[in-house]
């Protein structure tokens, strides 16, 4: 995840007497990159995902693996995002379609976004 990137629990309201909440909680796989500046609120992301900057996901949306989201795209709460598709555009649609091989290409983009990866240096408090 990049600087800036904002994470949400999925919620659903429930009908009682007693105003509820239940919080789902986010499931995100293996090999996935988050550009900054991201809002994220959905309930699953899948492995193999690339998602862009400044992206928004809707609650409740499902992202399948090996799929992209582009930059400033906008994905409509409960949106399911198929695999090896390629979404854009606000709201998102599907602008084109991803090579079988995007499993590769991510565990690659990752593994040398990872081996570049500096952290940041903790506070001292003195």
């Amino acid at each position: 995840m990049r600087q800036d990137t904002v994470l949400f629990l999925s919620s659903r309201n429930h009908c009682s007497l007693i105003h509820r909440v239940a919080f789902f909680p986010l499931q995100i796989g293996d090999h996935v990159f988050i550009g900054e500046g991201s809002v994220i609120n959905a309930a699953v992301i899948n492995s193999y995902v690339y998602i862009g900057k400044n992206v928004v996901i809707g609650r409740r949306c499902v992202l399948k693996d090996c799929c992209m989201i582009e930059d400033n795209t906008v994905v409509p709460p409960e949106t399911v995002v198929p695999t090896f598709t390629r979404y854009g555009g606000s709201p998102a649609a599907k602008v084109g379609e991803l090579p079988e091989c995007s499993q590769d290409i991510m565990t690659d983009f990752t593994k040398n976004y990872y081996k570049k990866f500096t952290p940041v240096k903790e506070y001292q408090q003195q």
